[in-house]
């Protein structure tokens, strides 16, 4: 079963730091962003170049040397924190259209916590799993009955340890002649799966952001219906970093999401008729 969703409370700090260790700039204003035309990036994806050994090997160097997360000091270790995880992330190479998706699966209805949101395939290790590689590969097959045969794994990202839930290990594969015909889906676990292509992901009107309560912007994603968010959004903003060339990755992917500071609400003003019940005056 997936742990991404649990972690969705701490995927702001983490894009902090993520934007700072890639060196990417912010913008200067929102308009900045959207004041010309974006050009069509899905003509400008090459999926022989971003499937290609050089790809792999920029990407996951990347992966592997993420910052680490600095724990708060106001955060209690948990219990949780003991736990691994890892996850796919799986580059689908389409088998009618050839383009590039990454593969979500959306949590079943029959969950008790987090149904119907959106994650990468994957859950806990156990002890049997040999590597976090086979865990993911395991879980991905478990939920969605793609076999591990039809994965081209790349390699582990560097464990990202999170407060208060499990550590998480991405597992980058790729999935050639994919198509969703082929998937079996576990629904005690997955409500269903879908991919979402590469060149949409890219698009300034699907990048937005999410503020917390604690202050904190992180990353989403709306592809038509599709909301990626909390962990799952890092995620998928942490890869396509790490993924795409500097001349691929679109200005709206480049702008630090950095701490705002939390909105507080005025005091609640009493309603007229309690200063009409407290005001003698206004008695009758």
């Amino acid at each position: 079963m997936s742990l991404i969703a649990q972690a969705s409370r701490t995927v702001p700090q983490l894009l902090l730091h993520l934007n700072r260790h890639l060196g990417t700039t912010s913008c200067s204003s929102a308009a900045s962003a959207t004041s010309s035309e974006p050009p069509d990036v899905s003509q400008l994806i090459n999926a022989a170049q971003l499937l290609g050994p050089e790809s792999q090997r920029r990407c996951m160097e990347k992966m592997r040397s993420l910052p680490a997360f600095p724990r708060p000091k106001a955060l209690t270790p948990s219990r949780r924190e003991k736990e691994t995880s890892a996850v796919l992330i799986a580059l689908c190479q389409e088998r009618k259209t050839n383009e590039i998706s990454l593969l979500y699966t959306r949590r079943s209805r029959h969950l008790r916590s987090h149904s119907f949101q959106i994650s990468f395939p994957g859950g806990r290790r156990d002890d049997h799993d040999t590597s976090y590689v086979d865990c993911a590969l395991r879980e991905t097959e478990e939920e969605i009955g793609l076999p591990r045969h039809r994965i081209q794994v790349w390699g582990e990202a560097k464990q990202l340890e999170l407060p208060r839930t499990s550590s998480i290990v991405p597992v980058v594969g790729v999935v050639r002649d994919f198509s969703l015909s082929e998937l079996r889906l576990n629904w005690e676990e997955v409500e269903e799966a879908f991919t979402v292509p590469l060149h949409s992901l890219m698009l300034p009107k699907a990048t937005r952001h999410t503020q917390f309560r604690s202050g904190y912007s992180g990353p989403v994603f709306v592809v038509d219906h599709y909301r990626i968010w909390g962990i799952t959004g890092y995620l998928t903003h942490l890869f396509l970093h790490c993924l795409l060339p500097p001349s691929l990755l679109p200005h709206c992917l480049k702008t630090n999401i950095k701490f705002i500071r939390p909105f507080k609400l005025p005091p609640r003003l009493p309603h007229h008729r309690e200063h009409s019940a407290a005001d003698p005056s206004m008695r009758t």
